[in-house]
């Protein structure tokens, strides 16, 4: 079923990419949101129309009045176009130009076997690329379990926030009854997640909140990198001295079923770089990070941009917190965009200062004399809440950026990703 609604008559909800994202949590059955220069159209699965638009109404009567700030961009490489993916082919063999013929070609080659084993070889020299840029500002190297405790969740907020996205851990009971019934049930092809139990953990949604508890309850001076590394040349100034955390693993988010595409999947890799201080330290390491990052973007010969963002929150209540982050500019993504005829736009990497809010959450703080933005001190004895910040590469995206520009043949890709293979 296609429900069309005219724009005027959502027109008082402000902000109408941010209610297209809302709309699909009206119901399960909504499989896609679109829009044209006169209506919504909502395609719905189900039969209820009248109470989807009902619902509508009072999705768009508690966003309207609230403030719609514009995403301000503040990079854009996407004029150098073929000169910059030349010059990180550097060194490289003949290699592939973007024209038809060659994107007729990556489209045939996508479920080939190449293809594959160029995904494979991809992430391992991005990750390898990764860390040694990650070693250089000084990080210490984490690895942790993909598995996480529902106080991790809740301490960080991310249940609360997005409760949408966490995949809960099921488990069977040992138990020789359960395991008799199990058996007995699957000669009948009957369900088996009657007899699951909760387990307390999930899937963990991204890599960083692990650093948070590994720090819970600690003062600044812990054992971590601390940013003095080469790469981290001026990027540290006065106040408490900057704890680097770095790590990569595999991540997990329920996405709605409409959103998930070659860019957008419920298990993808993660490499962040957490960093924990003193506020303009970490405001400091962000910017660092961002300028590197940029600077490495274009080294790979890829296009796109920098803008500031926000994250998904999707209650209506909580619109306010979603304008803060772009009034504040706390959040940043570096987005693919190549152009030239090209669809992709999707961000590859985000830059993030989450204030005392984490270390708050977690007990992490600095000694005594410490302060945060704030100006107030801790309670007594225990110091003030540090401040930090995470920048998160998605590595799946990528690879995915860099076959979508360079092809999958080794030859083609660029100098630097191939000293890392």
């Amino acid at each position: 079923m296609l429900i069309r609604v005219p724009l005027d008559k959502v027109g008082q909800a402000g902000d109408l990419i941010q209610l297209m994202e809302k709309i699909y949590y009206l119901s399960d059955r909504i499989t896609n949101v679109s829009r044209d220069e006169a209506a919504l159209t909502i395609e719905y699965g189900g039969s209820d129309e009248e109470e989807v638009v009902r619902r509508l109404d009072v999705l768009c009567a508690s966003l309207s009045g609230r403030r719609k700030l514009p995403y301000r961009k503040v990079k854009d490489n996407r004029r150098y176009g073929e000169a910059g993916r030349a010059r990180a082919r550097t060194g490289a063999s003949p290699s592939r130009e973007r024209d038809s013929e060659n994107s007729e070609s990556s489209e045939s080659s996508e479920s080939s076997e190449s293809a594959k084993e160029a995904h494979v070889l991809l992430e391992q020299a991005l990750v390898k690329l990764l860390r040694s840029r990650a070693h250089a500002y000084g990080a210490a190297l984490r690895r942790y379990p993909a598995m996480m405790p529902e106080s991790v969740l809740q301490k960080s907020g991310y249940i609360r926030n997005f409760p949408q996205n966490v995949y809960a851990v099921g488990e069977f009971r040992h138990q020789f009854d359960t395991m008799q019934e199990i058996r007995a049930r699957l000669e009948d092809n009957a369900p088996l997640h009657e007899l699951l139990q909760p387990s307390g953990m999930y899937l963990q949604p991204c890599v960083c909140y692990h650093v948070y508890e590994e720090r819970s309850g600690t003062r600044s001076g812990g054992p971590a990198g601390n940013g003095s590394g080469p790469g981290a040349a001026g990027a540290v100034s006065s106040g408490p001295k900057l704890a680097l955390y770095s790590a990569y693993g595999p991540c997990f988010r329920h996405e709605h079923t409409s959103r998930i595409d070659d860019s957008r999947l419920r298990e993808f890799g993660m490499f962040e770089i957490v960093y924990i201080g003193g506020a303009q330290e970490v405001r400091d390491m962000r910017l660092k990070l961002l300028e590197d990052t940029w600077l490495l973007f274009g080294q790979l010969g890829l296009e796109g941009y920098v803008e500031t963002a926000s994250d998904p929150f999707f209650l209506p209540e909580d619109t306010d917190r979603r304008l803060f982050q772009l009034a504040a500019e706390s959040k940043f993504e570096l987005r693919f965009a190549p152009g030239g005829g090209s669809a992709s736009d999707y961000a590859v990497t985000s830059f993030n200062v989450c204030g005392d809010v984490l270390c708050k959450a977690f007990g992490i703080t600095g000694e005594a004399e410490e302060y945060g933005d704030s100006g107030e001190a801790g309670e007594a004895g225990k110091g003030a809440p540090l401040h930090s910040g995470c920048t998160a590469f998605g590595v799946d995206r990528w690879v995915q950026a860099l076959a979508e520009t360079h092809g999958y043949e080794a030859g083609s890709w660029p100098q630097l990703i191939r000293e890392h293979l």
